[in-house]
């Protein structure tokens, strides 16, 4: 008996040494340290990179040398223009590879502009399916990794029936969960915490995903294609994007999209609860379906997320409020993120530890 149980220590303790490795691998790609960064190419093997579709989605393929099976990760990135070739985010594929996985990065619908839908979400759960039921993914499983929105979206894909049953893992850097709460945050600057109203002033940009989503939500027609057409014309990186909301042609949209306005442009914390609930009954259901504190209660796998103090999107509170709905949500807060990108420091090196235990359980659950 004590020799069977110090067997299975021993291969315990391999397995979690062979995954800190693969945590020192994946770190190494997505911080881009220099000396750590060339060890790693070196001792590590090539891997093979191409382009492909997953379920319709443009997809980057990435995996180690030979045929396969490996064990499987679906890595979502957040809103950037690049997508798939955002650089990072081809590091951070090339070194999940190089650690012994076959990683599918798919372009979403709306991703790329901030522009979250039900839409980008019904083709994430597609993208997974389709990745779950390939014969170079080991076990049918794959692991969700995600970064700010592609952090919900996996979360909400995990939530799903269509998907869940496949998912080992749901690792997120700085999502958000609660909608409601961001469309507050993206017009007022406040949010919620334990029922207080607190003030955070997050990046302009949030605001103008955030209207872009919401735009994006409201049904085909007139009224969305001038709302949506004028939001995607604003530079991502403007310092008032919902400035054109102000203007004078809104006043010839129709009342649910001017309903939609008065939201975005409030900026009074007071005002917030009767011009949410005027919205039309369409836009407070696709604020639900992109919210994952509404399917918390659906949500099996468990979750990983590592979130900065203060980060420039998403307060940490998005993170906590889903950790105190679901047991096996843990959340480490760490310095050594900068919202998405790991910057670690000599000065911090405890908030390197958490972020390191963060990429070991991550890891650990997905091989």
């Amino acid at each position: 008996m004590f020799l069977a149980l110090a067997i299975f220590a021993g291969i315990l303790y391999r397995t979690w040494v062979g995954t800190q490795v693969d945590a020192v691998v994946v770190f190494s790609a997505a911080a881009h340290v220099p000396v750590l960064t060339w060890g790693v190419e070196v001792l590590t093997s090539e891997p093979k990179v191409e382009d492909i579709r997953l379920a319709g989605s443009p997809t980057m393929l990435a995996h180690p040398p030979g045929k396969g099976p490996w064990p499987g990760v679906v890595f979502l990135n957040g809103a950037t223009r690049e997508g798939r070739f955002h650089p990072r985010v081809r590091a951070v594929a090339r070194g999940l590879a190089r650690a012994g996985f076959v990683v599918f990065v798919p372009d979403l619908p709306g991703v790329r502009y901030g522009e979250i839908t039900t839409r980008t979400i019904d083709g994430a759960v597609a993208a997974v399916r389709e990745a779950q039921q390939r014969p170079d993914v080991s076990r049918g499983r794959v692991a969700l990794y995600g970064v700010s929105t592609g952090a919900t979206i996996a979360l909400l894909v995990a939530e799903d029936s269509r998907a869940a049953g496949g998912v080992s893992i749901v690792g997120g850097i700085a999502p958000y969960t609660d909608l409601r709460d961001v469309i507050l945050l993206a017009s007022t600057g406040y949010h919620r915490d334990r029922g207080r109203l607190e003030l955070y002033n997050p990046e302009p940009y949030v605001s103008l995903a955030v209207a872009r989503s919401l735009a994006g939500s409201l049904p085909q027609g007139r009224d969305r294609r001038i709302l949506l057409g004028k939001l995607l014309r604003v530079p991502d990186k403007q310092d008032d994007p919902l400035a054109v909301l102000r203007e004078r042609w809104v006043a010839r949209l129709g009342l649910e999209a001017r309903k939609l306005v008065r939201l975005l442009v409030n900026t009074d914390p007071g005002r917030f609860p009767a011009l949410y609930a005027a919205l039309p009954p369409r836009l407070k259901k696709a604020a639900r379906r992109l919210s994952p504190i509404d399917g918390a209660a659906n949500l099996r796998a468990p979750v990983e997320i590592a979130t900065a103090p203060h980060d420039k999107y998403f307060p940490t509170t998005e993170s906590r409020e889903l950790q105190q709905r679901v047991p096996h949500v843990h959340v480490t807060v760490t310095r050594t993120l900068a919202h998405a990108i790991p910057e670690p420091s000599p000065s911090a090196l405890g908030d390197l530890a958490a972020f390191d235990g963060f990429l070991v359980r991550s890891l650990h659950a997905a091989g």
